[in-house]
């Protein structure tokens, strides 16, 4: 029986940024190329800008 706790790997992530300098957090194996991100594989990323921020301050 497998240890479900035990991680299989590391997942990398990147960040991206769109046509309208938005930025996003992407998972690497799901781009094909990291510096020309369509519009589809933004839909499998984390904006930046939308993700909530509970100890930025303010």
């Amino acid at each position: 029986m497998s240890d479900v706790t035990t991680p299989k790997g590391r997942t990398q992530f990147v960040w991206v940024k769109d046509k309208a300098g938005n930025e996003f957090v992407c998972e690497l194996g799901a781009l094909k190329d990291p510096k020309k991100v369509s519009d589809e594989e933004l839909k499998n990323c984390v904006d930046d800008a939308t993700s909530p921020q509970p100890f930025a301050g303010g």
